[in-house]
């Protein structure tokens, strides 16, 4: 019988394979959808009467796409239009953490490793996690009870675990994902975080305390 990190290892695989099955113009359709329904949620939280009366810029932490993620940089361009502080992480290998970037365009943006678009090393760095509103999440699979498989590099896992470290509330975390990514059950661990929410191109889900 297979293990934990066993079960999420096949388990990637076989998520990977069926998310890069879904053809082009298909895909083009379901995202537009996810995009409709992550800027419906973001005006709703991010756009707050309380949090411009608080004098906060709103923030979100947001992620360029990999592979065959959907595409959410419709949602980031909005973001930059409503006056949204849009943060990308940038991995540091050495000490396994992630950077959060200030982007406000394209240009603060250069292929990195595999062609992924991350940003440039001279684009501001913002420490202070507690100026983000809103976490938007990447990942391979989801179920109903939020929990979440990842690339199994860890990243995530860390960074939601920084908030409690310093004393902050963590903020609200949405997964973006197609239909094919939810599952009947995620094989999770003790350190694994679940998301607030989940955003597919048929349905936006909360946890009941949301």
């Amino acid at each position: 019988m297979m293990n934990i990190r066993e079960r999420k290892i096949a388990l990637r695989k076989e998520m990977e394979q069926k998310r890069a099955s879904i053809v082009n113009n298909v895909r083009d359709e379901k995202q537009i959808r996810i995009n409709e329904r992550l800027i419906k949620l973001c005006k709703d939280r991010l756009l707050k009467a309380d949090e411009q009366a608080a004098g906060r810029k709103p923030t979100l932490l947001s992620y360029m796409p990999f592979r065959t993620e959907p595409d959410v940089a419709p949602l980031m361009e909005w973001c930059w239009q409503q006056g949204i502080r849009v943060l990308i992480p940038k991995v540091v290998e050495n000490t396994k953490t992630m950077n959060l970037h200030i982007i406000s365009r394209y240009e603060d943006l250069e292929s990195g490793a595999y062609g992924i678009r991350e940003p440039r090393g001279d684009v501001p760095i913002e420490e202070d996690l507690s100026t983000i509103s809103m976490i938007l999440v990447p990942g391979l699979a989801f179920d109903m009870d939020f929990g979440r498989l990842g690339y199994g590099g860890g990243f995530y896992d860390r960074f939601m675990q920084l908030f409690a470290a310093r004393g902050l509330e963590r903020p609200f975390a949405i997964a973006a994902a197609f239909d094919k990514q939810l599952i009947p059950s995620v094989p999770s661990s003790w350190h694994d975080f679940r998301v607030d929410g989940i955003v597919t191109e048929s349905k936006l889900i909360f946890k009941k305390e949301t």
